[in-house]
């Protein structure tokens, strides 16, 4: 078995490291399966592979219609995981209101496409902050982000909020303005990792954002560890992963009854106590594979038994 793993031959996009990335190539070694890493930029014969997997792209910001051209010439494999429809819808965040339609808890989000809509959503979060007792915070970012590019959290009068959302727009982007929740500056985010519509494990991922606009520790760095997911946790996601499904299915992106073969669900915990979504991942997600012993196994079983479920259909 040939397996695809679609990643960029961009180092700065990368960062550091992929971390999954030699804990993958541990495991599917062990599983007898022959994997390959493939920068989505450089040619390649994708046909000739049993499963081709949208892993790291993470360069596709700065590229978008370079990444949706390369996704249109391979969208006709059936090969091809997570299906290229979702993929197109997962890109923009703006995917959290029709999740919110359904019923999905999800962070509060307003998107402009002007300055003037910039200055609105400000000014209507100033005055819901202003009538609760937290601060008067908001995070600003587009709709097309990775790896918190061009993200920042701010006092919501500060004028670098403002700042950023033109930035965000000269560069022809959406611009998404969400109000700063408490509990991510103090633990961070829970994440659920999900394949084939299962949970796996799940994860806390610490604050990144300070105010003003800065990172913690002045670069971007994940400090993350395992945790026990609550039932509150595994509600939301779940939700989420049906709710996903169930739109794909109804759009004919999947067949029937049929889920994602991965994703990633961002939790957060808002002032109430309740949880929401404030990301679902579905295309290019770290998975965090380091801190369960079991889920590399889990990810290569799913990954085998797709592959042998797609060659089944040929």
């Amino acid at each position: 078995m040939r397996v695809a793993f679609v990643t960029t031959d961009d180092l700065d996009a990368l960062g550091t490291e992929d971390v999954d990335r030699p804990i993958n190539e541990a495991a599917f070694a062990a599983a007898g399966i022959d994997l390959h890493h493939r920068p989505w930029t450089q040619p390649a014969n994708w046909e000739d592979y049993d499963l081709v997997v949208i892993r790291s792209p993470w360069d596709y910001p700065e590229r978008t219609p370079a990444f949706l051209a390369w996704l249109a010439s391979v969208e006709h494999l059936p090969t091809l995981m997570n299906p290229a429809p979702i993929i197109r819808w997962n890109l923009d965040k703006r995917y959290l209101t029709e999740l919110g339609d359904a019923g999905v808890s999800v962070v509060p989000t307003g998107y402009a496409t002007s300055l003037h809509e910039v200055d609105e959503l400000l000014a209507d979060e100033a005055n819901h902050l202003a009538r609760r007792d937290t601060p008067a915070e908001v995070v600003v970012k587009p709709t097309i982000s990775v790896g918190s590019r061009n993200t920042g959290r701010f006092a919501v009068e500060d004028p670098a909020a403002r700042a950023l959302a033109e930035t965000i727009r000269a560069s022809g982007g959406t611009v998404m303005i969400q109000p700063a929740i408490a509990s991510v500056s103090r633990r961070g985010e829970v994440a659920a990792v999900v394949f084939d519509g299962a949970i796996s494990h799940g994860l806390v991922k610490g604050p990144i954002l300070d105010v003003g606009g800065r990172l913690l520790g002045g670069g971007y760095q994940e400090a993350v560890s395992a945790t026990e997911l609550s039932a509150g946790h595994r509600d939301v996601a779940l939700r989420a992963v049906e709710e996903v499904r169930a739109l794909a299915e109804q759009r004919g992106w999947v067949a029937p009854g049929e889920h994602l073969l991965y994703g990633r669900y961002d939790l957060v915990q808002l002032d109430d106590g309740s949880q929401a979504l404030l990301e679902a991942e579905l295309f290019e997600p770290s998975f965090f594979l380091q801190v369960d012993p079991g889920a590399p196994e889990r990810l290569v079983q799913a990954v085998r038994r797709r592959a042998l479920q797609v060659a089944g259909q040929r």
